[in-house]
């Protein structure tokens, strides 16, 4: 007996603007379970820094104002941490291609911020394994499911990548789908100009 094929994770559909393609976010158990359990411990600090740093106030003003400090920290991490499980438990990618921009949103419960970028400038549409290097930001935020992806092209001196919840056999099916429709994307015709 053979082993079934895998589905798509994404959707797609194509309307009046252009290609849209939905995909959602991969769940990591384990992530999503550490970061619970770290939430828990998160909001007791959280409640208990402020009672500490009024506490302190006028005692002994040095205690307070690290308190304070360490607080906005404590805060700026958490607020991290809730956007992150929120992403593995209802992240979704939206592309939208059109003839004239791709658009790239990543979204959590239907709220996110899109960036535009101009089709006429695109070089090299491409699938392309991401590599983790420890020594890149951006490299430690693809760990968390938050950036990254198979699918990559280059725009100015850059290159950016999407497609962050699918393999490389996916991304070749968006890709052909891409080019297909939008041929000045294929990277077959920007070699050849």
């Amino acid at each position: 007996m053979f082993v079934k094929p895998p589905g798509p994770r994404h959707t797609f559909t194509e309307q009046v603007g252009g290609l849209v393609f939905r995909i959602p976010s991969r769940r990591n158990v384990f992530v999503i379970g550490f970061l619970t359990l770290w939430l828990c411990g998160w909001f007791v600090g959280e409640i208990t820094a402020p009672v500490a740093l009024f506490a302190n106030l006028n005692k002994n003003p040095a205690a307070a104002a690290f308190m304070l400090f360490w607080l906005c920290g404590w805060t700026v991490g958490g607020a991290f941490a809730i956007y992150t499980w929120l992403w593995q438990v209802r992240g979704c990618e939206v592309i939208t291609v059109s003839p004239t921009a791709l658009s790239i949103k990543r979204e959590v419960f239907g709220f996110g911020r899109a960036k535009h970028y101009d089709v006429a400038e695109i070089r090299e549409l491409r699938v392309s394994p991401l590599i983790i290097s420890p020594s890149e930001a951006r490299s430690g935020m693809s760990l968390w499911g938050l950036s990254g992806g198979a699918l990559a092209f280059d725009y100015g001196s850059r290159t950016f990548r999407f497609g962050a919840g699918i393999d490389e056999a996916e991304a070749r099916t968006i890709l052909e789908t891409i080019t297909s429709r939008l041929p000045r994307l294929s990277h077959a015709s920007a070699v050849a100009s």
